[in-house]
């Protein structure tokens, strides 16, 4: 993950670029892996799900949530969590979701 929105997969050995993938917007929040997955979530609250793979790059999905995300989501178990922040009123206000089964 670069902070400029590119997904990018090096070959650890010899250090040669396999894969390119733009994500769009600016990353503070480090990307995370789950089982096959990367879950990147941009400043603007934009979620990115692609796979972890050589192959190349593979978009799964995307969705948002809030209008500014700075800190990286946690997974435990079947959930997860995240912090977003959004404007109310003028007001910047952040909150706490719990995504997954109840």
């Amino acid at each position: 993950m670069q902070d400029a929105g590119f997904a990018v997969c090096w070959k650890c050995d010899t250090g040669k670029e396999l894969w390119k993938g733009r994500l769009g917007g600016t990353f503070s929040a480090s990307p995370v892996l789950v089982g096959e997955h990367i879950f990147a979530t941009n400043e603007a609250g934009r979620t990115f799900i692609f796979k972890a793979t050589p192959d190349g790059f593979d978009l799964e999905g995307e969705n948002t949530l809030g209008e500014e995300v700075f800190a990286t989501p946690v997974f435990c178990g079947d959930r997860i969590y995240m912090r977003v922040a959004t404007q109310n009123k003028g007001q910047r206000q952040e909150m706490l979701y719990c995504l997954g089964k109840r």
